[in-house]
């Protein structure tokens, strides 16, 4: 559903006007944005805290990540690219974060 949506409508939609390096570094930086709320916004206490170097970090990390979704579907030639780039991202991370740091 990303891809579809930040590839696919964002994407296409700013690139008829911006061209595409512009069109994805908006793509990106929205999808880098809208993970804030798996790693740096945190709730402890009772209250919400925004831990600012590891927010910086982490959207740094997913916006490179989104060009290189970008570099996908540019490549292939198709939206199909990015999705299965995305899924194994995605694959890759589970793995890690559930048999490596276990």
């Amino acid at each position: 559903g990303e891809e579809l949506f930040f590839r696919g409508i964002v994407h296409s939609s700013f690139a008829k006007s911006l061209g595409n390096v512009k069109a994805s570094i908006i793509d990106s930086s929205a999808f880098s944005l809208i993970h804030i709320s798996h790693f740096g916004l945190v709730f402890i206490n009772n209250e919400w805290k925004l831990l600012t170097i590891p927010t910086f970090i982490w959207c740094l990390s997913m916006f490179l990540v989104s060009v290189l979704f970008y570099f996908s579907r540019k490549k292939s030639g198709s939206i199909l690219g990015s999705i299965i780039c995305h899924s194994a991202f995605n694959l890759g991370m589970i793995y890690c974060i559930f048999y490596l740091l276990n």
